[in-house]
Parts: C-alpha cells; sequence; structure tokens
C-alpha cells in the first residue's frame, strides 16, 4: 500500500470524533472540487438505497425481477443450447457407431456371396464343362445343372449364366433368358464386365436395369473361370459366371440388421445409385449425391444432418471397403433429440418458477427475517436446555459408575467372604478329621473346595472384564518379546513336571498398554499351555505376520500356536465369549472368561482376534495390535 502525504490545509476543518471510518477515509481523499470520490459513490449508492427503501413491496420486486430475470433467462437458453450440442454430439457418436457396424455387415454379407460364387467358378465339372472356352464346345446340360445347383443354395437369386470371356450370352442360363439375347455381347453395357476384366476376381457390380422378363433392378456378382490346363492353358479365362440379385432381394438381406440396430439405412452401389433401403423397396435407379455419399465413395466417413421429403434427420456414412459401396445410417431428428426436448421443457418450467419465486422474495422476505430471529431465540432457549440435560445426563453416568464401582466391590468382598469360609471351613474339616472320615467324605469335601475355589476364579474373573471397559489405556511402545518370555518363565514355574518347547521368533514392538498387553498373551499361552496337556511333548510357538488378517495400515499380526488338542471350526464364533467352552470343565479346568478378556483388550486398542484349528491337530490364535515401529 503507498501512503500519500496530503496538504494540511487540505484537511476539513473538523472531524467529529467517534466517526465512521468510511466518514474518515472520504476526509482524508478530497477530489478536484473539494469533495471525496469515494463521497460522491457513497452518496450515489445511498441515493439508491434510500429510493428502494422508500418504496412499496411491489415496486421492490418489480425492480428485484427486472434485475434477474435477464440472468436467469440467458442460464436457461445456455443450458438449452448445451443439452442439445451434447445430446447431438452423443447421437453423432452413436449414429457413426451404428453406421461403421453396419457396412462391415453390407461388407461382410456381399463378400461371403461372393466367396461362394467363387467357390462354384472353380468346381473341377463347371471347368471342364467350358472346355476350351469356345462356347461351340461349351456341356450345356452339365453348366445348366451346376448353375441349377447354385441357385438351388443360394437362395434369392434372380438368375445365374454363363458367358464367354469377351462377355457374350450363348443361352446358358438358369432360368432360361430370351432366345433374343443369344450372341448378345454385353462388355460395353455391364459394369460386372469391366469389373472382373480389370480385378481379374470376384466382381459386385453397381445396379442396372436387367434384360430378363418384366426388366427388373439387379445387381451381379461376376466371377471369372479359369481353366485347369485339360482344356486351355492353366489360368486362361475361359468364361464369366454372373449371379444376379434383384434389389428387393439385397433389401430383405440388411433391414433385419437395420431394426436391431434401430436406425434407417441406406446402402449405395459404387455410383451412389441405392440398392437397398429402409421402407419401400427402389422401383427405379436413384442415385444419392449427398456430400456425405460422395465422400464415402472416397473412404472418408462422415455425419451431416439433413431433410428427407420434409423430415429433419441426423445421418452417418461409412464406406463398404471391400465392395466399393456406401452405408448411410439415419435416425429422426425428432427422436434423437427426444430427451434433449424434455429436458428443454423442464429448464423452461424450472425457468418460470424460478422467476414466480422471484416476484414473492419481497413478500416472504420479511416474515422469514421474522421467524428467523423467533428461531434464534428458541435455539439459543434449546442449547441452554441441552446443556443443562448434558449436565444431568453426565451426573447420572458418574452416578451409574459409581453404583457400578461400589457393585463390583460388594461382589468382591461379599460374596468371596463366604466362599473364603466354604474353603477354610473344608479344609480345616479334613485336616482334623482326616482318619475319621471315609474316601467318599474325603472326595466330597474335595469336591466343596474345588468348587468354592473355581467360584472365587469366576468372580475374580468377571470382575476384571467388568472393569476392563473403564480402565484407561496407558499406551506406548512395548518390547513384545520381552513380554513374551517374562510369560514363558512365569509359566514354567507353575508348570516344573510339563515337557513343553516354546519357540518365540523374532516379534516385532507393538504400540499398546503394556500391562494389557502381558495379560493377552498371559491368557493365550496359558491356554495352549492347558490345551497341551494331553500330549508329551506340547510344543508352543509365538510368531508375526506383518498385514495378516488386516486391511488397517501400521498393524502387525502376532500368533500363539500349539499342537493341543485344537477345536472344531463349526463352533470358533463361540470362542471368544463369556461363559463359552468347547471342551468339558473336568478335563481342562478354566471359568471360560479369558478369551473374551482377550478380545476385550484387543479391540479397545483397535485390533481384531480371530482363531484357526481343527480336533486333535492343535490350534491358532491370531491378534493384531499397532505396530511399534510406526510410533518411532
Amino acid at each position: 500500500m503507498t501512503l500519500t502525504e496530503t496538504p494540511m490545509a487540505a484537511l476539513p476543518a473538523e472531524i467529529p470524533v467517534g466517526a465512521p471510518p468510511a466518514l474518515r477515509l472520504v476526509a482524508r481523499q478530497p477530489g478536484p472540487n473539494g469533495a471525496g470520490a469515494g463521497g460522491r459513490v457513497g452518496m450515489r449508492y445511498g441515493r439508491i438505497a434510500g429510493w428502494l427503501g422508500s418504496r412499496r413491496p411491489l415496486t421492490f420486486v418489480a425492480v428485484l425481477a427486472i434485475f434477474t430475470m435477464g440472468p436467469v433467462v440467458l442460464l436457461s437458453t445456455l443450458s438449452v443450447n448445451s443439452i442439445y450440442a451434447t445430446v447431438t454430439d452423443a447421437s453423432n457418436h452413436r449414429l457413426a457407431g451404428a453406421s461403421a457396424l453396419a457396412a462391415v455387415y453390407v461388407n461382410t454379407e456381399m463378400t461371403a456371396l461372393a466367396q461362394l460364387e467363387d467357390a462354384y467358378a472353380r468346381r473341377p465339372s463347371l471347368i471342364a464343362a467350358l472346355r476350351d472356352g469356345n462356347h461351340v464346345n461349351f456341356d450345356a446340360p452339365v453348366i445348366l445343372a451346376a448353375l441349377k445347383d447354385l441357385r438351388a443354395l443360394q437362395t434369392g437369386t434372380k438368375f445365374a449364366t454363363i458367358d464367354d470371356s469377351s462377355g457374350t450370352f450363348w443361352g446358358n442360363q438358369d432360368p432360361a433368358g430370351s432366345p433374343a439375347l443369344i450372341g448378345s455381347n454385353f462388355s460395353t453395357t455391364r459394369d460386372w464386365y469391366k469389373g472382373v476384366v480389370k480385378s481379374g476376381k470376384a466382381y459386385v457390380s453397381s445396379a442396372y436395369v436387367s434384360a430378363l422378363a418384366g426388366t427388373p433392378l439387379v445387381v451381379a456378382i461376376a466371377t471369372p473361370v479359369r481353366a485347369d490346363g485339360h482344356y486351355a492353358p492353366s489360368g486362361t479365362e475361359i468364361g464369366i459366371l454372373v449371379v444376379g440379385y434383384e434389389l428387393s432381394d439385397t433389401q430383405r438381406l440388411f433391414s433385419d440388421f437395420a431394426l436391431n440396430q434401430g436406425v434407417l439405412i441406406e446402402v449405395t452401389d459404387q455410383s451412389g445409385v441405392v440398392v437397398a433401403q429402409s421402407g419401400a423397396v427402389p422401383n427405379k435407379l436413384v442415385q444419392d449425391t449427398s456430400p456425405g455419399v460422395n465422400a464415402a465413395l472416397k473412404g472418408k466417413s462422415s455425419t451431416d444432418r439433413l431433410s428427407i421429403a420434409g423430415e429433419d434427420d441426423f445421418a452417418a456414412y461409412s464406406p463398404v471397403s471391400d465392395v466399393g459401396w456406401t452405408l448411410v445410417a439415419r435416425v429422426p431428428a425428432s427422436v434423437a433429440l427426444a430427451d434433449a426436448n424434455r429436458l428443454r421443457a423442464s429448464v423452461i418450467v424450472i425457468t418460470f418458477l424460478l422467476l414466480a419465486l422471484l416476484a414473492v422474495a419481497k413478500a416472504v422476505l420479511y416474515v422469514v427475517l421474522r421467524d428467523r430471529q423467533r428461531a434464534q431465540l428458541a435455539l439459543a432457549r434449546a442449547n441452554n436446555s441441552l446443556e443443562e440435560r448434558v449436565a444431568g445426563r453426565t451426573a447420572d453416568l458418574e452416578a451409574s459408575n459409581r453404583d457400578l464401582e461400589a457393585f463390583s466391590y460388594s461382589v468382591s468382598h461379599d460374596l468371596r467372604s463366604p466362599l473364603r469360609g466354604i474353603d477354610g471351613f473344608s479344609r480345616l474339616l479334613l485336616e482334623e478329621n482326616k482318619e475319621g472320615l471315609s474316601a467318599e467324605g474325603t472326595r466330597r469335601l474335595g469336591l466343596i473346595r474345588a468348587g468354592a475355589q473355581q467360584m472365587g476364579n469366576l468372580i475374580d474373573d468377571l470382575l476384571a472384564f467388568s472393569r476392563l471397559g473403564r480402565v484407561e489405556l496407558k499406551k506406548r511402545r512395548v518390547y513384545t518379546p520381552g513380554v513374551v518370555n517374562e510369560v514363558i518363565t512365569e509359566l514354567k514355574l507353575e508348570n516344573p513336571d510339563r515337557k513343553i518347547e516354546f519357540v518365540v521368533q523374532d516379534l516385532p514392538p507393538c504400540y499398546a498398554d503394556p500391562v494389557l498387553v502381558k495379560q493377552v498373551f498371559r491368557n493365550l499361552l496359558g491356554n495352549a499351555v492347558k490345551f497341551t496337556g494331553t500330549v508329551p511333548a506340547g510344543r508352543i510357538e509365538v510368531g508375526s505376520n506383518a498385514g495378516l488378517g488386516t486391511k488397517k495400515p501400521r498393524m502387525i499380526t502376532y500368533f500363539v500356536k500349539d499342537n493341543g488338542v485344537g477345536f472344531d471350526m463349526r463352533y470358533s464364533d463361540k470362542l471368544f465369549g463369556v461363559f463359552q467352552r468347547l471342551h468339558r470343565a473336568e478335563d481342562f479346568p478354566g471359568t471360560g472368561v479369558g478369551l473374551a478378556l482377550v478380545r476385550r483388550i484387543v479391540e479397545r486398542h483397535g485390533g481384531t482376534v480371530w482363531a484357526e484349528g481343527a480336533l486333535n491337530a492343535g490350534a491358532t490364535f491370531y491378534l493384531t495390535l499397532e505396530d511399534g515401529n510406526a510410533r518411532t
């Protein structure tokens, strides 16, 4: 920002104390005539605002409509134009694809007919019947039989004939031609002769008026018949096989394909003469001289919009490459633009609705502002009430937690005291009356003591399980191998007579609460020790696998694997539930809470736990915890 020093004489004599910033700014920047330029602008907008403020609501709405109607109408016009442009491009793209596909279909069909005729021209029997190519030596019965066979195989043919190599007709035709035509030379009047001579192979001709009775419009496929060396040198042209197809047959050949594509088609020959079209069969030779057809005859595809018989159409032009024909695919503009027309109607309706809304905007403005103020007051009251309710609920929750703690203490104290009494008095009874008790009495007192001890353990586990959800996690980087080896040492001291091989892999550190992590491995390794009790040589392995069984980033998967009794995978969903046991308590004592504690601890750390196993084939327990290396 550049600051300009203003002479003291140019400043007004006095600026009121507490004047607004705009007034002070105007005072510092006077214009050439002594009045500030900003002041003139402020006065101008002030007069406009004053004029609008003094008008009636109807006047304001009218002014608002005038200033907003133009942009709304302009926006709707641009939207309609954009819609039409988009739909037109999509229609042209789809139509060009349909045209290209139809061109491939026409090319395939006509090429297949030409290949069929070429195969007949190579038949040894037909070659032998033409002898040396001199019509005097032609074997007419054999030729006629071949022509009939060809027409029987290829339905839709109008005629099939054999002319000599000069294009002269000698009556070898099915059905029989007019005797007056015998000896007529077609080398200068038929396109098929010129095409065969020029290409030396099967040639699809342009449409022409046939010399047959009724002068039908036909397309011919002409193929040279060449000697095989018996009567004339091999490869010498000894005749021309000509098969004619009436335009009504070509129409039927392509009409079904056009219906399936949902477009109108027009097929033109090498001269642009229509040989097939959707609708009526051509009854005379009509040439399509449109620029699109001319471009397709030169091998270039294009799209256009044209008017045919007063109907507006979209058209796509594609060359039929191997035949030299063209394919025109058309669709009425009313069909192609139907979606655009519907959208245009919707835009017009929306535009009128917007204009109507603008017309009533000023009328409802006061109501909206009034209701907004009322809503703000109501919201403020609701917020105050909500804060009071939240405070009340928080107090209730704290009271419930205190009650739960008191209940836990009551359970711990009031229930375990009688259990200790039962266990203690049973022990004293055994010690003081050991001589007088029968074996059955001793056994029963032992059962009472075991039951009391089991109930005490169960109460301890339940209390630990209930407190776990309220314990604050104190996470830090935990050296996992040290925790595991510490637990293994404790288990070895508790089970000195067991032969167990512990295998601890190189375990990465985790980021967790160290006390709870030790509890997890204590429960899992304790279970492994317990359930390998029936195995002569127990083996317990602790390892890790980064990313196994989890899609969360920065997680490590640990596992504890044993060769114990295992479990049936059908009941794996019950393993981690409270009091859920898959083995009898008489075989493997326990409270049924240990694995539930494991799952609760792991889930509180954001991980998952699962198990795999089989009966008498061991079990593997997996858990995921955050990678401790990711926190360094």
